[in-house]
């Protein structure tokens, strides 16, 4: 059994994993500070932070040889034998001195700085520096520079980790920063006329370390310890990505990648991150509506409920249907909820697939796996990344709810024409997309073809205009629930935000449609319910899901496909230049 000896304590190493010397300390507890050294990027070692004592054990004699200098932890594998010290005076007098060399020409302006409360300079340096300043020489001033329409650099904050350039080399591959100068004339800038624009532009911000590469967006909005994290799911497209939707005073400030080694590793694209401000929108629904005389006025939930519930069982006495057109952007447990309601209701009741809105090519990217990644070896080679044209998060736990009631699946295009040729008495349209989807031609043919139509969202759309009672529905920030990836990978997303006024969360709209309780109504307990019921949700059978998420049954992912990032990305910047 392969052992490695950390402080002293002997520790076990696990079967099958490559680490290096960071990696192995701190599944053991211990902290070895860095910078440059991230888990999906080359090994550059030139900061220095992570410099500790190194040596081995002679398995045969036991005795301990160390290497008389300090070796860099980022470099340094974790194998049989291995010794390592993080804790010595020798250790603690380099760190000490790598922090007063990094704060040499640091500005001391963490009060106005945007990444205060999060920056490792600043961690560091009260665990690992020193109070009094020696430097007294003119430090080296740049100006201030925006190398994106949203990215502001402040050189004067960098300390050269050379994050960023890595990943514009080894994971988009689109090498917009670069190096330039020498010594501490060194800086990060743009190649000229090159702005750092490609689709996953916004993570080198999130890989700074320091202050220097700032959001524009974010940029003096808020404190960070003012901002509680939620982990979630991005809804704007089909890969789903794992985020934390950071929320306060009950609005959404910003979205940042979280890691998931099954979906977009450390990443998350531009789009993605920038789609929380559909939630903060002041146009949402604040209230739900009753057409009454034949107009629509603002009208109590639990009214409204009352007449939806009283009407579309009085369709089922009278021996009528109603279909239920359930959008992707709703999660498997509304969908199973809302899907149980209908057919309760009268078991010829249908059910159908609201519109799966695509938008152009998927874009893959396919990062560098020659670069000298470190991490488990199941995670060796970094993972693609794919921006989904399909633009919505849970087609297939949608999907495989609708086909567990019905014999087959039946898209909108389907539904809406059986609607319009007047099959059904009612119609029950769930949508919470974050774009409109009908235009006023195809509302008004849905409206045409029945005689009660309520309407379940988050906007004002044609239809809900047209409707006999409107719901106003939860956005993807104020429901939790799980969505189903591309891959068909099970994942589950908090709620970031307490529901709007004048709203009620899907679950508990269906809850009390359905007869039930909602007070206690947990997503987490119809999770559970549903995994007994329908078998591709078996892996969720006690309503919970490991860290990661999990894949259910018989789903198949729509895989990478499309178009190749690099010929897409070549066609945009092309069409940039064309002056398109």
């Amino acid at each position: 059994m392969a052992s490695i000896i950390i402080n002293g304590q002997e520790h076990t190493l696990p079967e099958g994993e490559k680490l290096n010397a960071i990696q192995a300390a701190t599944r053991y507890g211990v902290d070895i500070p860095y910078y440059c050294w991230h888990p999906s990027l080359s090994v550059v070692a030139n900061c220095r932070m992570c410099e500790i004592e190194v040596g081995s054990k002679d398995p045969k004699t036991g005795e301990i040889k160390m290497v008389p200098k300090l070796v860099p932890g980022c470099q340094t594998p974790a194998k049989d034998g291995t010794v390592l010290v993080t804790d010595s005076p020798k250790v603690h007098e380099h760190q000490r001195m790598v922090m007063e060399y990094l704060l040499a020409n640091h500005p001391l302006d963490c009060p106005v700085c945007d990444q205060a409360g999060e920056c490792g300079l600043q961690d560091y340096s009260f665990e690992h520096g020193q109070a009094n300043h020696r430097y007294v020489e003119e430090r080296t001033v740049n100006p201030r520079k925006d190398v994106s329409d949203l990215i502001q650099l402040n050189q004067d904050r960098c300390i050269m980790c050379t994050r960023c350039v890595r990943f514009t080399r080894e994971i988009t591959q689109t090498g917009e920063l670069q190096v330039r100068n020498r010594g501490h004339h060194a800086e990060i800038d743009i190649f000229r006329d090159h702005p750092l624009d490609n689709p996953l532009a916004g993570n080198v911000v999130d890989l700074c370390p320091v202050g220097a590469l700032l959001d524009k967006d974010f940029l003096h909005s808020q404190r960070v310890w003012f901002l509680s994290k939620h982990d979630s799911v991005c809804t704007r497209c089909s890969t789903g990505c794992n985020i934390s939707a950071e929320e306060n005073r009950g609005a959404l400030w910003r979205f940042k990648p979280r890691f998931n080694p099954h979906v977009n590793d450390y990443w998350i694209c531009d789009v993605g991150r920038y789609s929380y401000k559909a939630a903060n929108d002041a146009a949402l629904l604040s209230a739900c509506y009753l057409r009454t005389a034949g107009d629509l006025g603002p009208a109590a939930i639990d009214k409204v409920l009352i007449e939806v519930g009283r009407s579309l069982a009085s369709i089922a006495g009278a021996g009528g249907k109603t279909i239920g057109i359930l959008s992707p952007f709703l999660t498997v447990e509304e969908a199973y909820l809302a899907a149980s309601y209908l057919k309760g209701l009268n078991p010829a009741n249908v059910l159908a697939l609201g519109q799966v809105p695509v938008e152009g090519e998927d874009w893959s990217v396919k990062p560098d796996s020659t670069t000298g990644r470190t991490g488990d070896t199941s995670f060796i080679i970094p993972r693609p990344f794919t921006i989904h044209a399909e633009r919505c998060p849970n087609r297939l736990g949608v999907s495989a709810v609708l086909e567990h009631f019905e014999d087959g699946l039946i898209d909108f295009a389907s539904a809406s024409a059986r609607v319009a040729a007047g099959e059904f008495d009612g119609l029950y349209f769930a949508s919470d997309a974050i774009d409109p989807w009908t235009d006023e031609a195809a509302a008004k043919a849905l409206r045409a073809g029945v005689k009660y139509l309520v309407v379940q969202d988050t906007n004002v759309t044609p239809l809900a205009q047209l409707a006999d009672a409107v719901i106003a529905g939860a956005t993807f920030a104020e429901k939790a629930g799980c969505y189903v990836n591309a891959d068909g990978r099970l994942q589950y997303s908090e709620a970031a935000l307490a529901p709007r006024d004048g709203s009620l969360p899907d679950l508990d709209v269906f809850a009390i449609l359905l007869g039930r309780d909602p007070a206690p109504i947990r997503s987490r307990d119809v999770l559970a319910e549903l995994a007994g019921v329908i078998p591709v949700f078996a892996v969720a059978k006690d309503g919970r899901l490991p860290v990661f998420g999990a894949p259910i049954e018989g789903a198949e992912g729509v895989g990478m496909g499309g178009v190749p990032f690099q010929d897409a990305w070549a066609q945009h910047r092309g069409a940039k230049s064309s002056g398109n």
